[in-house]
């Protein structure tokens, strides 16, 4: 029988379900460094649009977490740990 954990997925649904994630970021990263830099170049129009120099800081911080998050080595090694012998799941 294969192992679960928590919530009751499996070991497969659990691969599967990170996979959807990690392809959902891939998408997102390019469309929020895009944001990130329209809106940086709108603020450098003039004064009145200086709030999107803000906005555009915050989307690529936003970016640049997700990105982050979807480090394929560190979940990989993330879910060796788990699988660990010994390892309570």
């Amino acid at each position: 029988m294969e192992p679960t954990w928590h919530d009751g997925l499996s070991r497969k649904a659990l691969v599967e379900l990170v996979e959807g994630l990690l392809l959902a970021m891939d998408k997102a990263v390019p469309r929020l460094d895009a944001i990130a830099h329209h809106l940086s170049l709108m603020s450098q129009q003039g004064e009145e649009m200086e709030v999107l120099g803000g906005i555009s800081d915050q989307m690529a911080d936003i970016g640049d977490e997700l990105y982050a998050a979807s480090d394929r080595e560190k979940l990989r090694d993330w879910g060796n740990e788990i699988d660990a012998p010994g390892k309570a799941h």
